[in-house]
């Protein structure tokens, strides 16, 4: 069992707190505009504590991405691992992916991530590492998880598939701040269970109705 001292404990617990400002004035002011001394504030520390723990903006930008990214997929590959058959796994998935509706900041975030990319290439090369985690888990992988031994037509299709469904919902959710009325949660998870169904079929005719 790891041992864990309260200076460890105090970082961790300082990281976490900057992580969590950052989130809210990237989303809030974007990546361009947003200001040191407002996350550090919003976290309550000083901006010297900042730099203590981030090189730069960019390097807490991009730290902020890959512990976001890291929490999603962790959550999902440890609701996949208790899945006991194919079907369950993919009615799991569709369960998850519906679910990121409630999630609005992350499609704000993941496209101030992007524009950060085609902006800074030379940031490019951690940021697709970042995207990486969303194949490639500690536990073989979320579409070993989900799939299990294909053929790599199957598998290039399904990959195909896992690609498109991040910008489909990533693009819904930033249009139903334009569209609220229309495009409510209830609306999108409807949307979002239709797509997915159409891509992977999870249980036949007994995939639950959003």
């Amino acid at each position: 069992m790891e041992t864990v001292s309260k200076q460890q404990l105090r970082t961790r617990e300082t990281q976490a707190r900057l992580l969590d400002a950052a989130e809210e004035v990237f989303v809030r002011d974007g990546f361009e505009s947003a200001q040191l001394d407002a996350i550090a504030a919003a976290a309550g520390r000083s901006k010297g504590a900042v730099y203590t723990h981030f090189k730069s903006k960019e390097d807490l930008f991009l730290a902020l991405f890959e512990d976001r990214t890291r929490l999603i997929i962790d959550g999902l590959t440890d609701s996949l691992r208790k899945c006991t058959s194919r079907q369950q796994s993919l009615l799991t998935f569709r369960e998850f992916y519906v679910g990121l509706v409630k999630d609005k900041a992350w499609p704000i975030l993941t496209l101030e991530f992007k524009l950060f990319a085609l902006r800074h290439p030379e940031s490019k090369e951690r940021l697709r590492k970042a995207f990486e985690m969303s194949k490639t888990t500690n536990g073989g992988g979320i579409h070993a998880q989900m799939f299990g031994k294909l053929s790599r037509t199957e598998n290039e299709n399904n990959d195909l598939s896992l690609m498109t469904l991040g910008p489909i919902v990533s693009g819904l959710i930033l249009e139903s701040y334009f569209e609220p009325e229309v495009l409510s949660e209830k609306a999108l998870r409807r949307i979002l269970g239709r797509i997915f169904d159409s891509f992977f079929h999870p249980a036949d005719k007994a995939a639950p109705r959003q």
